[in-house]
């Protein structure tokens, strides 16, 4: 899959996906199951607020983990070398890098993350084996936002989707917050389609106006000699 499409990499995932989840059904069953982390809770205003210490553990923990990821990719040689292959296999290649090792060494960084990822949602959420495509959904309505490859932009739009669903779920109710993705990534290609459109118009403009000034060169430059 490493020379095929990208988009024969995406099929192949989520046809991986969908592998492991039957099997996890098979395993444990599709009964939902949760962890109990005996962190306390803690009230404000008269406890008009509750704050569960669990989700702030797993805030700090995510925060510290994703600042180590983009220390990493950014500071590293590996990092840079992850960096420099996604935006171009081939001259990476040619630069001496090897590829073939960078690809092994980020499917086992993306495995670790999706590993340290569960771990998280476990202790805030509950565990179903057909859960995963709902965090598919938001992962990639995040990248398609925050654009691939930056990484501070990620974590920014993780926490504007975040809000964006918690906001539904208070104003709409809770079955609306999945869908507020879903219409949060549908908002994002529709002005990502726009911007495109005024970048091509612009460059059309561009060259039309380049063609106009070429053409009136040749004509003073044809007078010229006509004299």
């Amino acid at each position: 899959l490493i020379d095929n499409d990208m988009f024969v990499s995406l099929l192949a995932t989520f046809g991986l996906s969908l592998l492991l989840q039957q099997v996890m059904n098979l395993i444990y069953g599709p009964e939902v199951q949760t962890i109990d982390s005996h962190f306390p809770i803690a009230t404000m205003f008269d406890d008009f607020v509750t704050i569960p210490m669990v989700k702030v553990v797993s805030l700090i923990l995510a925060a510290a983990f994703a600042t180590t990821v983009v220390i990493f990719m950014k500071k590293s040689r590996m990092g840079q070398a992850i960096r420099a292959t996604a935006q171009d296999a081939r001259a990476a290649r040619v630069l001496g890098i090897n590829t073939d090792n960078v690809f092994a060494f980020t499917f086992s960084l993306n495995a670790s993350i999706c590993g340290v990822a569960g771990v998280l949602v476990s202790m805030i959420w509950v565990l179903q084996p057909f859960y995963g495509i709902v965090y598919s959904l938001r992962t990639f309505a995040i990248v398609t936002a925050a654009g691939l490859g930056n990484l501070p932009a990620v974590i920014g739009m993780s926490f504007a989707l975040g809000w964006v669903e918690q906001y539904a779920g208070i104003i709409a109710g809770a079955e609306w917050q999945v869908a507020a993705a879903v219409f949060m990534l549908l908002g994002v290609l529709m002005w990502r389609q726009i911007q495109l459109r005024r970048q091509r118009q612009v460059v059309r403009e561009h060259t039309e106006l380049k063609f106009q000034e070429e053409m009136e060169v040749m004509r003073h430059r044809a007078a010229e000699s006509d004299r």
